[in-house]
């Protein structure tokens, strides 16, 4: 059967259009990550810091009845869970790990008799929550590409809010956890109550803490630093979260644009051999023919 080599040169251009199109979004992913890592760099050294102090004045104050930040309840009744996904695609399994593991977190709350209160940032997580019949509570459509301390203070106080006012005995952050450029794994991390506040700041590869890493000398008192510091805690730790998203989004769709470049780049080529085989097997039969007819003239 001839191949039809209208139809390859058809392909051909196709697949190199979109070449075109995965290759620009690789580019302009690269761009947006080189901001979103800066973000994250530039902020571990003063929420490191925070978590030492943290840890050393939690350790200083005996008594934590008068901090509504530290309240454990004895037997925890329900649940809020922040889900945080992107609301754009072309990320490979970003958002699909992120809403698997938001959805297991789900489930387990209700294994163990707590009702989850789900909160969902990005429209791609609300949707497969909605296509898998899990409510949310609340959805949050308007996180930016470019996070700022302002936006991280009022998704802060929405999240610490119900749990402030004992609405929900536990707030759970769902979160791609940045640690390095290789190593973006979706996380559970507990916000509220304030138990472990390592938990957000830690890396792979640093020690984490325990006791404090240096000795303060603290005035006024330790317990009325910490009644201004748990608060800056919460909203540091959430802003972190949010640039941390940020730029693993980025590296996913970076990756993923990539691969897709590379994969249409090998089947331009596999397509042109074929074209040329194609098109050399059509002029030798061609050929074939131009010479059987005039060998038939001859007769």
């Amino acid at each position: 059967m001839p191949v039809n080599t209208k139809a390859i040169r058809k392909r051909i251009k196709s697949v190199s259009s979109t070449r075109k199109i995965t290759k620009t979004m690789e580019m302009v992913a690269t761009s947006k990550l080189k901001r979103a890592q800066d973000a994250v760099v530039s902020s571990t050294p003063y929420s490191n810091l925070l978590v030492s102090m943290m840890n050393d004045l939690a350790s200083r104050v005996a008594d934590r009845s008068g901090f509504p930040l530290l309240r454990r309840a004895e037997k925890p009744e329900r649940t809020l869970i922040f889900i945080v996904t992107a609301s754009r695609g072309l990320c490979g399994g970003f958002n699909s790990n992120l809403v698997r593991l938001g959805r297991d977190t789900v489930r387990a709350e209700i294994a163990a008799g707590r009702k989850p209160v789900v909160h969902m940032a990005g429209k791609k997580g609300i949707a497969a929550f909605r296509f898998q019949e899990i409510p949310v509570d609340r959805k949050v459509l308007d996180l930016s590409d470019r996070p700022t301390y302002e936006e991280a203070e009022r998704l802060a106080e929405s999240l610490t809010g119900p749990f402030l006012a004992g609405e929900v005995d536990r707030v759970l952050v769902v979160y791609p956890d940045f640690r390095s450029l290789a190593s973006q794994p979706p996380t559970v991390l507990q916000l509220c109550p304030v138990g472990d506040p390592g938990a957000a700041g830690a890396k792979a590869g640093e020690a984490k803490p325990g006791a404090p890493a240096e000795e303060f000398l603290f005035d006024p008192s330790p317990r009325a630093i910490l009644e201004k510091l748990l608060p800056l805690y919460v909203r540091t730790t959430v802003y972190r979260v949010l640039v941390s998203a940020v730029a693993s989004e980025q590296i996913a769709r970076r990756t993923a644009m990539k691969l897709a470049t590379d994969n249409a780049g090998e089947m331009v080529t596999n397509l042109t051999r074929a074209y040329n085989k194609a098109r050399q097997a059509q002029i030798t039969q061609e050929i074939a023919e131009i010479i059987g007819g005039a060998e038939a003239l001859k007769k």
